[in-house]
């Protein structure tokens, strides 16, 4: 696979350049560029390429309008976009231009590794001259998009009531569409999901500062601290005191 990865933020750059090189051990090539002018440059002169990584906001030139003009000299070529957590609209108006899929930072390297798999098996099917390509690998974006919002809304609103119904209103989707949704692109319960990050954010407080229980059962989104006191108990095996002595 050849890769053209697009970040102005040099570390960044090199890290990832350095995870896709461990995700992907064989006949791979990493081109990195600083902005969205270097890497059209770039393509001007390389008919090579399989896949752009890029990031939403740079200087010079950003990854939107990078998509809108590498796509009207190399049509098929292939994006990922990276972004904040800040930036969802900027990905929204991406998955327009078809992108294939939409990471967010800080990238996670399972993700990545199935990302890169999928549009791996992609490019090798259209590479095959006897296989129907049309509908080989089918990305449905804008529910995965929907569901990375939903998991962006959950951290942000983590230290409150997070109903269900809160959550489908902010994504304009109704209650039992989005539940079904959720379990089916996750495979976990959004419940589920919520009581995990509830429980990550916990262990994390108590570890790392000298708030009290009820505090952080409060900044956890319990209202009631012996309530949480039982379920944290549930699941890690110990009381929030036990885990903190610990």
């Amino acid at each position: 696979m050849n890769i053209l990865l697009v970040e102005d933020e040099q570390k960044i750059r090199q890290g990832l350049k350095k995870i896709i090189e461990d995700v992907i051990t064989s006949k791979l090539r990493v081109t990195e560029a600083s902005n969205g002018r270097e890497a059209l440059d770039w393509l001007k002169t390389q008919d090579q390429v399989d896949l752009i990584i890029t990031d939403i906001r740079m200087s010079e030139m950003n990854g939107i309008e990078l998509i809108k003009r590498a796509k009207e000299s190399h049509p098929s070529l292939l994006f990922v976009v990276i972004s904040g957590y800040d930036e969802f609209a900027y990905a929204r108006e991406a998955l327009r231009y078809g992108v294939s899929d939409y990471l967010l930072k800080p990238i996670e390297r399972v993700e990545l590794a199935q990302v890169l798999q999928k549009i791996s098996e992609q490019i090798n099917a259209t590479k095959q001259p006897n296989q129907i390509t049309t509908a080989t690998v089918v990305h449905d974006d804008k529910d995965r998009l929907l569901i990375r919002r939903v998991k962006e809304l959950v951290n942000e609103y983590l230290n409150q009531d997070i109903s269900l119904q809160f959550l489908a209103e902010r994504v304009y989707l109704h209650p039992k569409y989005l539940s079904e949704m959720f379990k089916r692109e996750t495979g976990q319960n959004l419940s589920d999901y919520v009581t995990e990050r509830r429980m990550e954010k916990a262990r994390k407080l108590l570890k790392e500062t000298t708030l009290k229980v009820a505090e952080v059962a409060m900044m956890c989104g319990f209202a009631n601290h012996k309530y949480f006191a039982s379920l944290f108990k549930q699941h890690t095996g110990c009381t929030p005191s036990e885990f903190r002595e610990q």
